[in-house]
């Protein structure tokens, strides 16, 4: 460079870069228009259109091209393109040259759409602009290499992910329940039955997914029309198996054409019949999910139920990323395993209750509270006629009697102790309906009698004559106080129950004995139990909270909680519950109840039992039987021991 000519260093300003231009200028200083073209130019780069510029060397189509054939396969992502420092040269007046101005792009791709947060791809190019004195426009030198680095615009642009491990779902003692397995998918593969380039006719299909959904135990219609209608050469999978299940052969799988089975891995419980509605589920990605969360991509597996689905975010990770060129990795991010979610859940405990609901021939519940910290060590649920239902923490029902410990606490408020003497008739009478006691009642508990024999023998008439005395809102400030709450903190979708405050009269006699139009479920039945067993109001959790929230003011104090226990005694001791005595280990606090369902020829019993023994409660519900202490007490006694050799 002579000694006349100059170099200028010019800082860009803020340009546009949605407002593409023709780099011409009505002013004859370059120094002048060279920002507004450089931004034109990077704006350019950025979209792909560069219609608007005038060029030096190359031409629109193949810098478009260029640009397209490395968006494409990022899924269409463009990056942003800012203008750094740029360089003037101005050749002195006499010279042939023209005023260059070299621009370096810096280039930011924001990966958040392919499902990397927080990380960004960056580089930087540099394009030469020259300018035309008589034309007073700015033209670029295009090609490729301004949109990547030694870049020709035809090379073969990749995205390749690796999948993050899922986390694992842990017991109370820190081991894990839920893990990545060994698993096999199995499915049609139609690709297998196409001839001749042609896929495979309808008949084909059919005979093919009939016979795989007979093999292995799904329905058959459903399938059968998931195949149907899949793409030509898809691979429709039919069921997910675990690698140590031996119900379906390699030789089974091989005598169906274009059956094909895959092996891969998967997020499971060491059963299906595990807590499945509780630690939930994983599957395909749904279209829904595709468009709620950009992250997700077609073929990616998402938790779709229980701690599973309400863990995503924690459980999934972040995958792994490498952006190709020809081969060579130009950009990589580490895949990010997902989190552990901690659960309070006992296995063995889990298998007890779950295999005490399996034998019933009835829908029923067993729901298991550790009182000292709100922990659920156990939540089983099973229908005969439905299979997995989740019964146990999202149904709720009638408690029968087994609400008298929620209106006792009502009731000692307004005055009663355990000692006080009320009056227990054979029926009585409330805004024109008759109420009575069950078939069977003892006459002997019927007169005065001291209200711990009336809760123990579980007289109807005292609770529904107390409808004067205590409020539908003082039975419903119970009920919250003993954890039958609207809001839950289990960690996956919950109900407690449902207990209203404008109930009048004989309605509210009802509700005051757990009919009426009071519900609970298995769970707000064991929290009940646990915060008697706790002497204060229990918030139960299966999830393990991430941090040490504040926990909420008890509404129950410990003398409260004396009493329930106390009216809780004689139930074991001469009530319903006589073979608990016999129990190992400390003393059985529980309470048995038998809810009216159904009507005229069609009417039956929901029966339940609550019980706390040491730092141990629960609720055990069945949705037909014949009374609490019959049906459910021997249930109860099962679980007790059971639990004692357990915990």
């Amino acid at each position: 460079m002579s000694d006349s000519a100059r170099s200028r260093l010019i800082l860009p300003g803020v340009v546009s870069a949605a407002a593409l231009m023709l780099l011409t200028s009505c002013s004859a200083d370059p120094s002048e228009t060279v920002e507004e073209a450089a931004g034109a130019l990077a704006s350019a780069v950025s979209s792909g259109d560069f219609s608007a510029l005038s060029f030096e060397s190359g031409d629109p189509e193949t810098m478009a091209a260029a640009v397209e054939n490395l968006h494409a396969p990022l899924e269409d992502l463009a990056p942003d393109v800012e203008v750094g420092e740029i360089v003037l040269d101005e050749p002195p007046e006499d010279s042939p040259r023209p005023v260059t101005a070299t621009v370096p792009l810096q280039h930011s791709w924001d990966l958040e759409e392919l499902g990397v947060d927080g990380e960004a791809w960056t580089y930087e190019t540099s394009a030469q602009l020259v300018y035309d004195e008589e034309t007073e426009t700015w033209a670029v030198e295009a090609e490729p290499a301004i949109v990547l680095p030694d870049y020709t615009g035809g090379e073969s642009i990749a995205l390749a992910t690796t999948a993050a491990d899922r986390g694992r779902i842990m017991d109370d003692d820190g081991r894990a329940m839920v893990y990545n397995r060994d698993v096999v998918r199995l499915g049609i593969d139609k690709s297998q039955l196409a001839q001749d380039g042609e896929p495979a006719d309808e008949d084909t299909l059919r005979s093919s997914a009939e016979a795989l959904a007979e093999l292995v135990g799904i329905s058959v219609d459903p399938y059968v029309q998931s195949v149907l209608g899949g793409g030509e050469l898809a691979f429709v999978e039919a069921i997910t198996l675990r690698r140590s299940e031996d119900e379906v052969t390699a030789d089974d799988v091989d005598a169906i054409p274009g059956a094909l089975a895959i092996d891969d891995q998967m997020s499971l419980a060491d059963s299906r019949d595990f807590a499945p509605l509780l630690l939930g589920r994983v599957g395909p990605v749904t279209a829904e999910a595709l468009e709620a969360d950009p992250g997700l991509s077609v073929g990616d597996t998402i938790g779709t139920s229980g701690i599973q689905a309400s863990y995503e975010e924690t459980l999934r990770g972040a995958p792994g990323l490498a952006i190709q060129k020809d081969g060579e990795t130009l950009y990589s991010v580490e895949a990010a395993d997902g989190g552990d979610v901690e659960t309070t859940m006992v296995p063995r405990l889990q298998n007890l209750a779950q295999d005490i609901v399996d034998d019933q021939d009835t829908a029923g519940a067993v729901v298991a509270i550790r009182p000292s910290d709100g922990g659920v060590l156990a939540a089983a649920s099973h229908d005969p006629q439905e299979g997995f239902v989740e019964i146990a923490t999202q149904s709720s029902y009638a408690p029968g009697s087994t609400f008298k410990v929620v209106s006792s606490l009502a009731m000692l408020r307004d005055g009663l102790t355990p000692d006080s003497t009320v009056t227990c008739s054979n029926q009585t009478t409330v805004h024109g309906q008759s109420f009575g006691n069950y078939t069977g009642f003892p006459s002997e508990y019927l007169g005065e009698i001291p209200f711990r024999d009336a809760v123990a023998v579980s007289c109807n008439t005292v609770f529904a004559d107390a409808y004067d005395d205590v409020t539908s809102e003082e039975v419903h400030q119970a009920a919250v106080d003993l954890g039958i709450t609207e809001e839950t903190n289990l960690g996956v979708p919950a109900r407690m129950g449902s207990v209203p405050q404008d109930s009048e009269l004989n309605l509210h006699a009802s509700n005051l004995f757990g009919q009426g139009v009071v519900e609970a479920s298995t769970l707000g039945m064991a929290t009940v139990a646990a915060s008697i067993a706790a002497g204060g109001t229990v918030s139960p959790h299966l999830v393990v909270p991430s941090d040490e929230s504040e926990s909420q003011a008890s509404g129950l104090s410990e003398e409260e909680a004396e009493d329930l226990r106390t009216l809780m005694t004689d139930t074991v001791n001469f009530g319903s519950l006589e073979s608990l005595v016999e129990v190992p280990g400390e003393p059985v606090y529980a309470k048995t109840g038998t809810a009216e369902a159904g009507e005229g020829d069609d009417s039956y019993a929901h029966t339940w039992v609550i019980a706390m023994q040491g730092d141990l409660a629960v609720a055990i519900f069945l949705q037909e039987g014949e009374f609490g202490g019959s049906t459910n007490g021997p249930l109860l006694q099962e679980f007790l021991e059971g639990a004692s050799a357990i915990l």
